[in-house]
């Protein structure tokens, strides 16, 4: 996640790293170079502009210039600055007589309706009952598609056949009262591209639910155009928030940060996965440390702390001894539910930008543990090439995976050495 950015940020402040006092020209060298980064990670030019200026004018203070450690420095003023720039946490906004009702904008591909049902198991989650309702009524997969998902997140569905949007709406909050809803969440009409007609059938289904809040859904792998998707949403219909989808792709970082900038609407949620549970709340601390390279250690103790409690005492080492691969398939297997190793590992500082682990890779690795005998499993130092070979077998691997697999236990082990990991667990409560 933010690779490019991330990467061109870690550049940039390396170049301090080799200084000894700053000069002006040390600033205006890095900063030409930090523009680039910006520029090609999708930042849109006036938040670029203004970000440089604002890091060019705390970093040429007296104070900055006489550091002596012009690194450390620089880092702490453009931490700073992006949390200036992304803002602070805004909570949802919660009706006094409830129901709170809750309109979703967005176009089509943005994931809307997926969005939709995030938001109601991430509400329900806190106890509130949630009922979904579909507005795309020109689009029966659409309406469908909502049916679905809420089954799987085990929330109301509101739905009649021959409504109008006006009908519909009107019963869904009549159904909501007699049946103690907490919060309705609307899943609006979506097209390929904005157009004067939907935008005005939109404002007219916002001023007939009169909502709490009205979320923009916006792909982040949009880059620049999901700027101008959200600017003319709050000029046309108006918003209270907007909710940044598929962080988890390839997107370059810069459209979160614009968003907020250009809009001044603020970023209420983001969706970091395909799975109903990758949806949280936005931390604009959380997000400008990942950015940065310096690792989100609130972020990765949120993660353990979603998983069951049975599932996180499977990864409990309460002794050093007994981590054998009984163990280490246990942590595989609830790692797996954390999102997988990859997004682990991407929340510890100091692992570099791109490290990754192959999710195949962590399938072989539990069907060849699964092919051990318990005694392999508790003593891995007794399997030799014959045992190898059987193991191979038995997984439908080769002996090379096989050494692969012990290998890994191995480089598992030393992790557990890891300072920043160990106070990550203990803070996390697995140690």
């Amino acid at each position: 996640m933010f690779e490019k950015i991330s990467s061109g940020i870690r550049e940039f402040l390396d170049r301090f790293g080799r200084r000894g006092l700053l000069t002006k020209r040390d600033i205006e060298d890095g900063l030409e170079f930090f523009k680039k980064i910006l520029i090609s990670s999708d930042v849109n030019i006036k938040v670029a502009k203004e970000i440089l200026r604002r890091v060019k004018k705390e970093a040429e203070k007296e104070k900055s210039l006489k550091s002596l450690l012009p690194q450390e420095q620089m880092t702490k003023i453009l931490y700073d600055e992006l949390i200036r720039v992304l803002g602070k946490t805004y909570p949802l906004k919660i009706s006094s007589i409830p129901p709170t009702e809750i309109i979703l904008f967005g176009i089509q591909g943005s994931g809307k309706t997926t969005t939709s049902g995030k938001l109601a198991l991430y509400l329900q989650k806190k106890g509130y009952r949630v009922l979904l309702v579909p507005l795309d009524l020109k689009r029966p997969g659409a309406i469908d598609q909502l049916r679905e998902i809420s089954e799987k997140v085990e929330s109301k569905f509101f739905f009649e056949e021959n409504e109008n949007v006006y009908s519909l709406i009107k019963k869904a909050k009549s159904f909501s009262k007699k049946n103690g809803i907490d919060f309705i969440i609307y899943d609006t009409p979506g097209r390929l591209h904005i157009d004067k007609e939907m935008m005005q059938e939109l404002k007219d289904i916002k001023d007939e639910i009169k909502p709490k809040e009205s979320l923009l859904v916006a792909s982040s792998l949009l880059g620049q155009g999901s700027v101008d998707i959200a600017l003319e949403f709050k000029r046309k219909v108006g918003l209270t928030g907007i909710i940044a989808t598929k962080v988890d792709g390839d997107s370059k970082g810069g459209a979160i940060l614009s968003m907020k900038f250009v809009t001044g609407v603020p970023i209420k949620f983001i969706g970091t996965g395909e799975k109903m549970e990758d949806f949280s709340e936005f931390d604009p601390e959380s997000f400008a440390r990942r950015i940065m390279g310096l690792g989100d250690i609130k972020g990765l103790i949120k993660k353990i702390e979603r998983v069951k409690e049975e599932e996180r005492e499977k990864i409990t080492l309460k002794k050093r001894e007994r981590f054998d691969l009984n163990l280490f398939l246990s942590q595989m297997e609830t790692i797996e539910k954390m999102g997988g190793f990859s997004s682990l590992i991407s929340h510890i500082p100091g692992i570099p930008t791109g490290f990754n682990v192959d999710e195949k890779e962590i399938k072989r690795m539990k069907a060849i543990v699964q092919s051990m005998t318990k005694q392999e499993r508790r003593h891995p130092e007794i399997i030799d090439g014959s045992r190898k070979r059987r193991i191979a077998l038995g997984s439908g691997t080769s002996v090379n995976d096989v050494n692969k697999l012990l290998k890994n236990f191995k480089m598992m082990k030393q992790m557990m050495g890891n300072k920043n990991l160990n106070k990550m667990m203990r803070r996390g409560g697995l140690l």
